[in-house]
């Protein structure tokens, strides 16, 4: 398509344009293919290779798609870099406000919850192993755990079969729930009522920050005195004395 326009400078054209475009003419489908090739570079990164016609428009369409998609990929790429970066020590809330911004839900949800473990783990020690524990002691190991550790007390006498058989599964709960402290205590070494131990054995007792966070009294009323293991571990999750791994 040609239009007639003013010859405002009164300078000669070149050979080739002279050629082609009468003196004062415009070429507009070339200046529709310029503006073309201007977009492209600003949102391609390229030439548009000057595609004309429905398949030329199809092709422009799936660049600017994967041009798009390229963006949101590189937008996350940074942010999880970002996420990376940070540590416990130096993360302040104006940075993780930024994240917010720019982040989906789904992936901030899925970072709160890698920060908040990796907070858990880094106070949180690992034990794996049982600890006896005596009137001297009980009240210093509660008091003394970090705030994150759950210290799970069994109370038990020797002579009632029930304590012997759970006491007897202690050592594989702490090796597999290593975040928390298992420990045992004798109720006469707790100097607890000779009515506790003849019908209050075995308890479990979990402590978090030195409060007490889960009590199960008489679990013989609730699981019988000779639960297999599933049904042991299943209950004292239900009963908030191990945690849900």
């Amino acid at each position: 398509a040609v239009v007639s326009t003013q010859s405002t400078g009164g300078g000669k054209e070149s050979e080739d344009e002279g050629e082609k475009l009468g003196e004062g003419e415009f070429d507009v489908e070339k200046s529709k293919e310029e503006q073309a090739d201007k977009i492209a570079d600003k949102w391609m990164g390229g030439s548009r290779k000057h595609n004309t016609g429905v398949k030329g428009v199809k092709e422009d369409a799936r660049a600017y798609q994967r041009w798009i998609l390229e963006k949101e990929q590189q937008k996350r790429d940074d942010l999880a870099k970002a996420a990376a970066r940070f540590t416990l020590e130096d993360e302040s809330k104006s940075e993780l406000s930024d994240l917010e911004d720019d982040g989906d839900e789904e992936f901030m949800a899925a970072y709160r919850r890698r920060r908040m473990q990796e907070v858990k783990e880094k106070v949180s020690p690992v034990f794996g192993v049982v600890k006896e524990l005596t009137d001297q002691n009980f009240c210093e190991t509660i008091d003394s755990a970090a705030p994150y550790t759950d210290v799970v007390v069994y109370i038990h006498e020797e002579h009632i079969a029930a304590c012997k058989r759970y006491k007897a599964m202690l050592p594989r709960i702490a090796r597999e729930f290593t975040r928390s402290l298992i420990c045992t205590i004798k109720a006469s070494s707790a100097q607890m009522s000779s009515n506790f131990i003849q019908r209050g054995l075995p308890t479990f007792i979990t402590y978090k920050a030195g409060d007490v966070k889960a009590t199960w009294i008489n679990i013989r009323e609730h699981i019988g005195d000779d639960a297999d293991w599933d049904l042991l571990v299943e209950s004292l999750q239900e009963e908030r004395i191990l945690p849900y791994n």
